[in-house]
């Protein structure tokens, strides 16, 4: 083992580690904030008297703890970096590299343990909404599942076929601002080959959530 003020690895790869933690931490808050949109409403941060007030709006409630978590995640990476430079040195103990290292440490340190103190008391108070996340999926009409529908037709009707009748119903429904469901229901081409019940499944976006269930599992195991 090579002498702690000739070896500067160890700092280094603590550094990255840390702008990954960080960075893992900084994607829940940007979720957050996304879902957090008055135009989305998905999901809501835990807001005790006072906090995330807006100072001129009084019915606004700014996501405050996302927006701690992700600027932390973007300020540790850059001070990542910096202790990878502080890598290149000269002699056995360089002057000025290894006193960058300090300031940059620190912070990162500092910067990371804050995020998951504050990434915490996010998640436990995280409220969601799903009567908002099914209206939202409800926006399209159906055509959110157009994807599920041409893999079920394809097979039935030949890919090219199904894509087509899937193009102009999907064209037709939007221009007349009705849902899918209806115009599908009334092609001649998918009599017999749709059943109300069987088309009523396949527009249902609660039932095409694909691998998501496993991946979920997948990672709470971790």
């Amino acid at each position: 083992v090579l002498p702690w003020h000739a070896l500067r690895t160890p700092v280094a790869d603590l550094g990255a580690a840390l702008a990954h933690t960080a960075a893992a931490l900084g994607k829940i808050a940007a979720d957050v904030q996304v879902l957090a949109r008055t135009e989305v409403g998905e999901a809501a941060e835990p807001a005790p008297a006072g906090r995330g007030a807006s100072s001129a709006m009084p019915h606004k409630r700014n996501p405050v703890l996302a927006t701690l978590i992700r600027s932390a995640a973007l300020q540790v990476p850059v001070l990542a970096a910096g202790l990878t430079q502080c890598l290149t040195t000269e002699d056995e103990r360089s002057a000025g590299a290894w006193h960058a290292e300090w300031t940059l440490l620190r912070e990162s340190l500092r910067l990371t343990g804050g995020a998951a103190h504050t990434a915490l008391d996010l998640a436990r108070g995280l409220t969601v909404h799903p009567d908002r996340m099914r209206a939202n999926l409800a926006l399209t009409g159906g055509q959110i599942v157009s994807e599920r529908l041409a893999a079920v037709l394809a097979p039935r009707l030949g890919k090219a076929q199904a894509r087509r009748l899937l193009s102009e119903a999907s064209g037709r429904a939007a221009g007349e601002g009705v849902p899918l469901g209806e115009v599908l229901a009334e092609l001649p081409e998918l009599q017999g080959v749709l059943d109300g019940g069987e088309l009523a499944e396949l527009l249902d976006p609660a039932r095409y959530t694909g691998g998501a269930g496993a991946l979920v599992d997948r990672a709470l195991k971790r």
